[in-house]
């Protein structure tokens, strides 16, 4: 056996299990499919006339009679939610044949009908004095009220109705620590305003709280009452087959909690369960300096009046959080009637940033939008790193009173900015919200110093006990903002899903705009091939043009001065007009085809502008310029450019009309085959970049390969016969030059670019 700590605390008791009960009442469990009595307290004799080792194993009706057997299963045993106290009255035949009034709190759970047998009231409350009661109800408390004068109400009336010493309502924190608001009591110390911590009530003690709204101890030092199954074994968590007593109104004390009330000089308590929207909101707890039996009567008037408090609190919180988030949905519905008119969500959340501060009791707020950071009212000049928040976000939102214990925070972070709620506003978690509550700087005065004891037991180990003290210990709380609570978090969820669609709307048209951007970008770059393109033609035209013109113009030229000659030759003299004709003829011959080589230049003059540039984005440009105007069904495109190459020296503008003719001649090629398929490809060979197109058309023509290349030389019918040409021009102000390759089907065009290593290195540099 070690000797260690035991840690195992009565967070984790299965007091649902005890196996006992209090000894003002008893109880029977029986079968719910047999009626057979399985279980017995050994106490019911006292209060059915009958020890328990004489009912086990018995059929239920050997005990209640058969007319009650009857009547019990037409109860509604199924426990409510929570449960309520239903107490059954009926009459039963004694052993010694006498008639025995019996009250009875019957309920099935987990497979049995387990019934709780008190001791009837021997005088029932007058009626006049339940008449009084619930006028008082009626008067006191269902009138409009805050929630602190509802409290006190009830507590008054509580303590009227039960005769304890002291009553007090506690509400919980979200924390779970609880505060004492209103308290009506006959002593001369006062509990209001003291906290509890949240150790104080464990776990499965709200858990039965949340489930049963009441829970009674007349004497906290009474013995406990041993549950026994027909095997003679106590039905506790240790047995084989324990007994489930989560709703049983008599389930015995727990030693821990029998240790913490007499640690308070408790003698007796009562505890009512104050529930709203499903959840433990707070507890009546009744406590009384010495033993204290309350009637079944009066109990159910207290359950009553708790269960009409609960109602009460519940309609002052549903209104409180219906109008923070009706403030929270005008906000949010200001803010995007703002934005229909164009407004940047940036100076939307500025201009409403004091509405928002405002709702949330915030007193900073810093709104970031990718790399733009927007700052209003009371925040850190450092700034600070809220991405830890984010993990701890439910539906976007992420609230903490105590953001030091989640990001480092220097003295004036803590003052400005102790508690934040932080708003999920992108998917990424990049653009995001936060609004920042001060330091709040709060003395908390507790019932006791909120720490458990360590104690010996009597087999040596050490388990954790119950507060020996409840003195009162102050404690002052830095380094926190007020607690966000669950209102605030429903109001921040309804303006993080506005926030969050203007945010997106933003992002859609920012990229819509790029989009646009980008499409004017690539209708210049297209305009710019186009007038390169012009410009290219005009100088091949105007060159083919020469070329054809200059001839003739020799030609002329040559022929007038033979002319000339011969009639000198033949002794004819040549008048003086013909003369001067003559010469004006070769004159005017020789000026036109110095005008014809002045057109030519000028139109051809047209300088590189060259630049190291990447030969895979250049032929990606011409591609892309080729394929927009493609009405070919079933294209199929496929591209194999090496990503390593070195960059060129090059014209990219000129160079990607070079890909553009190309394209366009294999397209315009296969548009009469059934099979369309486009081939690119770049690689490096030697000391060369070469740019490789094929198609799948019909090839190129053996008789016209040898003059491919020339101007005016058309290779197909729809053009002039100057794109191959431009297409060898381009690429020998380059130094490059163009060739077809030999293909079994299709035709291959390759051209070639020179590699300046020099270049390449220089510009690494």
């Amino acid at each position: 056996m070690s000797n260690g700590v035991d840690l195992s605390t009565c967070d984790r008791e299965p007091i649902h299990l005890i196996g006992a009960v209090q000894p003002h009442g008893a109880l029977v469990a029986l079968s719910e499919e047999t009626l057979v009595i399985e279980y017995a307290s050994q106490n019911t004799n006292a209060f059915v006339g009958v020890s328990a080792e004489a009912i086990l194993g018995r059929h239920i009706s050997e005990l209640i009679g058969d007319e009650n057997t009857r009547r019990l299963l037409e109860l509604p045993l199924e426990p409510s939610n929570p449960e309520l106290l239903k107490p059954w009255f009926f009459s039963i035949v004694s052993q010694t044949g006498h008639a025995l009034r019996v009250e009875c709190f019957p309920h099935k759970y987990r497979g049995h009908i387990i019934l709780e047998f008190v001791e009837p009231e021997s005088n029932p409350t007058a009626v006049w004095e339940d008449e009084i009661l619930r006028q008082g109800i009626i008067s006191e408390l269902v009138k409009p009220g805050v929630l602190v004068e509802i409290a006190e109400a009830s507590a008054k009336m509580i303590r009227d109705v039960t005769g304890f010493d002291r009553v007090m309502i506690y509400k919980f924190a979200e924390d779970k620590h609880g505060e004492v608001i209103a308290e009506s009591t006959n002593r001369p110390d006062s509990f209001l305003g003291l906290h509890y911590p949240a150790s104080d009530i464990p776990d499965p003690a709200r858990r039965h709280f949340t489930l049963n709204v009441i829970r009674t101890i007349p004497d906290i030092n009474g013995t406990r009452i041993p549950i026994v199954s027909r095997s003679g074994e106590v039905a506790s968590e240790t047995s084989s087959r324990p007994l489930d007593l989560t709703y049983s109104k008599l389930r015995a004390v727990a030693q821990v909690h029998v240790e913490y009330l007499n640690n308070m000089g408790v003698g007796a308590s009562l505890s009512i369960s104050l529930v709203t929207n499903n959840e433990l909101w707070g507890l009546v707890a009744c406590h009384h300096y010495g033993k204290r039996l309350v009637s079944s009567s009066r109990l159910r008037f207290a359950e009553l009046l708790a269960s009409t408090t609960s109602a009460l609190l519940q309609s002052i919180e549903n209104t409180n959080q219906l109008k923070k988030c009706i403030t929270a949905e005008k906000t949010a519905f200001q803010i995007e009637q703002r934005a229909r008119s164009g407004a940047a969500l940036s100076n939307l959340v500025r201009d409403h940033a004091e509405a928002l501060m405002e709702m949330i009791d915030a007193q900073g707020l810093v709104l970031v939008l990718g790399r733009t950071v927007t700052t209003v009212g009371s925040v850190p000049s450092h700034p600070i790193e809220f991405q830890p928040l984010r993990a701890h976000s439910n539906d976007g939102v992420a609230t903490s009173s105590h953001l030091s214990s989640m990001t480092q925070l220097n003295d004036e972070q803590i003052e400005q900015a102790a508690g934040a709620a932080f708003l999920e506003l992108s998917e990424d978690g990049k653009d995001y919200l936060v609004l920042l509550r001060s330091e709040y700087v709060q003395t908390i005065s507790w019932a006791g110093k909120p720490e458990k004891i360590e104690t010996q037991t009597d087999k040596g180990a050490t388990r954790l006990s119950p507060r020996g003290s409840f003195a009162l210990w102050s404690e002052e709380r830095r380094g926190q903002s007020k607690p966000f609570d669950a209102m605030d978090r429903d109001a921040l969820r309804i303006l993080r899903r506005a926030l969050f669609a203007l945010n997106s709307l933003e992002h859609e048209q920012a990229a819509l705009e790029a989009q646009k951007k980008a499409e004017a970008e690539k209708i210049k770059l297209r305009h710019a091939l186009l007038d390169a393109a012009r410009a290219s033609s005009m100088g091949e035209l105007a060159s083919a043009i020469a070329h054809e013109l200059n001839q003739p113009l020799t030609a002329v030229s040559n022929y007038v001065n033979a002319c000339r000659q011969e009639l000198v030759r033949s002794g004819v003299e040549i008048p003086e007009p013909a003369q001067n004709h003559i010469d004006m003829a070769v004159n005017e011959t020789a000026r036109a085809g110095e005008l014809v080589q002045r057109i030519r230049n000028f139109i051809s003059s047209g300088d590189l502008n060259t630049d190291l540039i990447d030969i895979n984005k250049v032929i990606q440009q011409g591609l892309d310029l080729a394929l927009v105007a493609s009405e070919l069904p079933d294209l199929q495109v496929t591209t194999h450019l090496d990503h390593g190459l070195p960059k060129v020296v090059g014209d990219p503008v000129q160079l990607s009309q070079v890909v553009l003719n190309l394209v366009r001649n294999s397209l315009q090629a296969m548009e009469n085959r059934e099979d369309h398929r486009l081939t690119i490809e770049s690689k490096r060979l030697g000391n060369q970049v070469q740019v490789v197109v094929r198609d799948s058309g019909p090839g190129i023509p053996d008789e016209i390969q040898d003059f491919l290349f020339e101007p005016l030389r058309a290779t197909t019918t729809m053009g002039m016969g100057i794109g191959l040409s431009l297409c060898r021009s381009i690429l020998e102000a380059h130094g490059g030059k163009i060739w077809v390759e030999p293909a079994p089907t299709g035709a291959t065009m390759v051209f070639g670019l020179p590699l300046n290593e020099e270049a390449n290195v220089y510009q690494a540099q």
